[in-house]
């Protein structure tokens, strides 16, 4: 089944914890622990941290910093950063927010939840696959959470914490990717159930996502059931001699100046000729406009295709593209203010 009492929690951290490799050998976390009072922090002593890993007064929750799922010979970890989160319409959603947890709701509202695949949460490209406690610099995961981690800590930081609450009401878990996993883990998988931390630092109103996944994890999922359809991971995407955005979404016309339909650019990054007949275009909504039979693109153009079918919202939107065979090929989104001017486009950074 998918994962059980999934959702969101919205929270202010207050201590947290890294599990070194002397402490877990075989699967390793960071423990946040938070409260999610809006106003003042409740007592408590860190120093009486129990061996069940509670603070009396505070939450907490998991973030695997080593893999303990998929293949034993590789541990690794596969993680994204997004500064821009912002730009992404979640970021509005959440803000609305009271703090608390908030179970998610179906995928079809797509409300309070992630998607790695299908909500344009980063770009899959950017991705890293990382090792646990490497010696030097942000050569681990440790590395990059800590800084951001204490920062929300000294700042008093909105968080977000997306995952599975345990039974117990107190706990959050597996805060990361919960779909296209190895058979072993495949009743995890489902649609819009992913993990992930978000932190909002209001003091500059700058805004950071937080996304992990394993490196035997699948790419491409089903829409339905979120189960593997194609062998390749993200050990294999983030292999640095494969490239597979060779079609990108470079612009999209969201309030376009005159009568003429919303639309957006595709850019064909390849030397080669590439058919686009049966590729889709979907919204966040799940509307879809299936490219036309004769759709192709020549060789290092862009070009434009209108969506009449696929409306694009004033209101903040993600865009997904896909192949004839329904796998992801490109994603992006953009927010509320950069639709709001009219007749110009909205260009994305690859």
């Amino acid at each position: 089944m998918p994962v059980e009492k999934y959702g969101v929690w919205k929270a202010h951290l207050v201590h947290y914890v890294v599990e070194r490799r002397k402490d877990d050998l075989k699967s390793p976390h960071l423990s946040l622990y938070f409260h999610d009072h809006e106003f003042g922090t409740p007592k408590y002593d860190r120093t009486l941290l129990r061996e069940d890993k509670n603070i009396q007064g505070l939450y907490r929750a998991t973030i695997n910093i080593k893999s303990g799922l998929g293949d034993p010979h590789d541990s690794r970890l596969v993680y994204w950063v997004n500064r821009n989160i912002d730009q992404n319409p979640l970021a509005d959603e959440l803000t609305e927010l009271q703090h608390g947890f908030h179970a998610g709701v179906d995928q079809i509202a797509n409300q309070y939840s992630l998607d790695y695949i299908r909500d344009s949460l980063f770009n899959t490209s950017d991705g890293r696959l990382l090792p646990h406690e490497v010696a030097g610099q942000f050569n681990n995961i440790i590395d990059v959470l800590e800084p951001s981690i204490q920062q929300a800590i000294d700042e008093n930081a909105d968080v977000y914490l997306f995952g599975s609450r345990g039974s117990s009401g107190r706990f959050m878990h597996k805060m990361h990717m919960n779909q296209g996993n190895v058979r072993k883990y495949r009743s995890d998988d489902g649609v819009s159930q992913d993990g992930g931390l978000i932190i909002h630092f209001q003091r500059t109103n700058s805004w950071i996502g937080f996304f992990i996944g394993f490196a035997s994890q699948a790419v491409h999922t089903d829409d339905q059931t979120g189960h593997a359809i194609t062998g390749v991971t993200w050990s294999d995407f983030l292999r640095p001699d494969i490239i597979e955005e060779a079609v990108v979404i470079q612009e999209a016309y969201v309030n376009p100046a005159d009568t003429r339909p919303r639309s957006i650019m595709l850019s064909n990054k390849m030397n080669r000729a590439l058919p686009l007949e049966h590729w889709t275009i979907r919204n966040k909504a799940g509307d879809i406009q299936i490219l036309p039979d004769n759709a192709s693109l020549r060789p290092r153009i862009d070009q434009l295709f209108d969506l009449p079918d696929c409306p694009l919202s004033d209101h903040g939107d993600t865009i997904i593209l896909a192949n004839e065979q329904g796998m992801r090929i490109d994603g992006v989104s953009y927010n509320s203010k950069q639709a709001a001017t009219k007749g110009d486009s909205i260009v994305f950074a690859h």
